[in-house]
């Protein structure tokens, strides 16, 4: 049971999911459809909404806005003119192709290299002016649907989204690929408008070469950003180094005048300490030489006094 379901996934055959939004990531019914349509969270391929005025869209709009002309006869009297103006839009419109596919593909090459880019040529609502893009690296189309999902082209909000289909063979329409497709720009397969090799190969050389530049520019900035670094990391250590010298020379300045003050006090206290002997003997002295026996002494005896009334 299980083979069976994976092998008509995808297909006619399966009534859960459809088929065109599996193959192609758009469905005519929309919202509105029986069937499944399970949007992936990640793929290599990113889907652009109605991005691309269609030319035959456009000439409906201006049509609409202006209205017919009411000669019939000025009208057919100018069909040739008409026939060569006509002419001369469709080089024109291919040429406005060619300027819109160039700006997308350099565009979404910012973020990675592509693999394939594809403008659909279909009319139906469902599909007209879509833009495919699939890049080779998943990580890079999720870039650059963040990045340009809500910006502005050409005046309109772009709508992206992450798209299922990975494989154009089943999407596009091969008799449209072989120009005889009988149900024209109202298929429900992908019209891949056609671009030239030339210029294909041109913008991915182009591409190449911007991103080399990219790569480049950037690693010279990274490489400045690591030399910034190192440098301010060395001045910081220079900074630390040199607060440790100043806080170490301050602190051993105090300890040598702490050792000096108290050498001070300690001569100090000895010097008070002689003073003072000093004067002890000082009046030691004094005292000896009042008393009797002293050799200097000027004061009379008792055997004076009686001597001298004998």
């Amino acid at each position: 049971m299980a083979k069976h379901l994976a092998r008509i996934h995808g297909t006619e055959e399966d009534k859960v999911n459809c088929p065109f939004y599996f193959k192609i990531g758009a469905c005519r019914h929309s919202d509105r459809c029986s069937r499944l349509h399970h949007r992936p969270a990640f793929s290599p391929t990113i889907l652009i909404k109605h991005v691309y005025r269609h030319p035959v869209r456009v000439a409906e709009l201006e049509k609409a806005a202006v209205g017919n002309p009411a000669d019939d006869n000025h009208h057919r009297s100018s069909s040739n003119n008409n026939a060569a103006k006509s002419k001369i839009d469709k080089v024109k419109a291919f040429e406005d192709y060619l300027s819109f596919y160039e700006d997308m593909f350099m565009e979404l090459s910012k973020f990675g290299r592509i693999d394939e880019l594809h403008v659909c040529d279909n009319l139906g609502d469902h599909m007209i002016g879509h833009v495919y893009c699939k890049f080779f690296n998943e990580e890079d189309a999720s870039d650059a649907m963040q990045a340009m999902n809500g910006r502005l082209y050409d005046g309109r909000k772009m709508e992206v989204e992450f798209s299922p289909v990975t494989d154009f063979r089943e999407a596009r329409c091969r008799d449209f690929d072989e120009e005889v497709c009988s149900r024209g720009g109202f298929c429900n397969f992908l019209h891949a408008k056609p671009v030239p090799l030339p210029l294909i190969r041109s913008l991915e050389a182009e591409s190449e070469m911007d991103r080399r530049r990219d790569d480049d520019e950037r690693r010279d900035r990274e490489r400045d950003e690591r030399r910034v670094r190192k440098r301010e990391r060395r001045e910081r250590r220079e900074r630390k180094r040199s607060r440790r010298e100043k806080s170490g020379s301050s602190g051993g300045g105090g300890s040598s005048s702490g050792s000096h003050h108290r050498d001070r006090d300690r001569s100090g206290s000895g010097g008070s300490r002689t003073s003072s002997k000093n004067d002890r003997d000082r009046s030691l002295s004094r005292s000896r030489s009042r008393s009797p026996d002293g050799d200097g002494g000027a004061g009379a005896s008792d055997d004076d006094y009686s001597d001298k009334s004998d």
